[in-house]
């Protein structure tokens, strides 16, 4: 889910997984993707308290319906969004599928790039814009 800042995180949520549902699809998780959003409205602002709260918001929501919530973001789009690599460790207890692309597929890397109050990730996205088999995938790593 690549959320929209300028809409409530419950009711966003909820939507998310009615509209889920109603396609008969069960989902074993649903990802938080947290990242800056350059859609009309849906920015995230520099109030990071704020930002880090709405993240929070929108695990709640999830978890309220019985779903598994995951985050996935980097170490920049974290930055950015959270104002310090440091910050909002209040949703490091979920898994963590983190972008860092270094054609390295191995959580090698991941204790120069943490952030978040994660210790360790779940997935690691470590090449983005591939064709594999005629198709445009990113790989990941777990």
């Amino acid at each position: 889910m690549f959320p929209c800042r300028g809409k409530s995180a419950t009711t966003q949520m909820n939507d998310l997984i009615a509209d889920i549902e109603k396609c008969g699809v069960q989902p074993g998780m649903i990802w938080l993707d947290i990242e800056v959003n350059p859609s009309g409205g849906c920015g995230w602002g520099s109030d990071y308290s704020s930002n880090c709260q709405y993240v929070q918001e929108l695990v709640s929501a999830g978890k309220a319906k019985g779903k598994v919530i995951g985050i996935y973001s980097s170490e920049y789009e974290w930055e950015t969004v959270m104002g310090s690599r440091y910050a909002c460790t209040a949703v490091s207890s979920e898994a963590l599928w983190y972008a860092h692309y270094d054609n390295n597929p191995s959580f090698s890397d991941y204790g120069s790039t943490a952030f978040g109050g994660w210790s360790k990730p779940s997935i690691k996205q470590y090449e983005g814009d591939k064709t594999e088999c005629g198709c445009g995938v990113d790989l990941n790593y777990y």
